[in-house]
């Protein structure tokens, strides 16, 4: 079965994130990020919030058994996804819905890729705990291509949130050993550059042609929520495109850095996310 609004030549892509009502973050940043490249974007809710993390008192509920049902549903439609793009999962039990899925999609010749939310700036998300991560390192085995920032990268390696590598050297090891973790392609992200605090940078390896490149860029300031689900969902598009991996990450952090620099000219509550997607 083929919807109206997908293009002929990639299937629709199934995103598994939360979807916040205020907030352009998960499935708010990942759908405009798709859909402007002519692709479907498929939101399938792992929680619903209020609006996200960064304001204090919101609302949120995991939707565990609607993703159940949700999936049941769109297995008898038999639609064709030509990707499965996950990021918030809301509860560990969400992984046994979702490890399935990416195996049926990847074995229908589908592409993963996995975002593996669970922390930043050192810290594991408080509702989160290490069981959490070890599972999440578990499904990420599934995966065709990661993108983790630097706190999550830590964790999936069983190191501390606040675990960096002390130079470039150490920092390919690192995308070398996420990659032994089953995924063939890595996107670290919020890297330091070693001598070098006014700068970051995105990690890239290949393991097929165990290629690493380091994307280095002067720091934008304080970051936006969202930015690593525009990230990943903008990578995903540009790949189901055509475009090689390393071209299609550098051209992903030019556009992000744009839509940074655009959104922070605007003067606006960061919290609220990117103005423009």
């Amino acid at each position: 079965m083929r919807f109206p609004f997908s293009r002929p030549d990639v299937d629709p892509v199934l995103i598994a994130s939360d979807l916040s009502t205020w907030g352009r973050v998960a499935l708010s940043a990942c759908i405009p990020a798709l859909e402007g490249k002519g692709i479907q974007a498929c939101p399938l809710p792992t929680a619903l919030l209020s609006a996200h993390g960064g304001y204090p008192g919101g609302v949120f509920e995991a939707q565990t058994p609607y993703l159940g049902k949700a999936l049941a549903h769109l297995s008898a439609l038999e639609i064709r996804f030509s990707a499965l793009l996950t990021g918030f999962v809301a509860e560990e039990a969400q992984f046994d819905l979702l490890e399935p899925l990416a195996l049926d999609i990847r074995g229908r010749g589908g592409f993963i890729l996995a975002d593996p939310v669970m922390g930043d700036n050192g810290k594991l998300y408080g509702f989160f705990n290490d069981r959490f991560v070890e599972r999440m390192a578990r499904f990420v085995s599934r995966a065709d291509l990661i993108t983790p920032n630097l706190t999550e990268g830590a964790l999936l390696l069983g190191k501390h949130g606040a675990a960096a590598p002390a130079d470039e050297g150490e920092l390919r090891a690192w995308t070398r050993r996420l990659s032994d973790l089953g995924p063939r392609l890595v996107a670290l992200t919020s890297v330091p550059i070693a001598g070098r605090e006014d700068r970051t940078g995105v990690a890239l390896y290949d393991r097929e042609r165990d290629r690493f490149r380091l994307l280095s860029h002067a720091r934008l300031g304080a970051g936006f929520p969202g930015t690593g689900d525009f990230f990943a969902a903008e990578l995903l598009g540009r790949i189901l495109r055509g475009a090689p991996f390393f071209s299609a990450a550098e051209r992903t952090v030019a556009r992000l850095r744009s839509s940074i620099a655009y959104s922070r000219a605007q003067g606006s509550d960061p919290r609220s996310g990117l103005r423009r997607l």
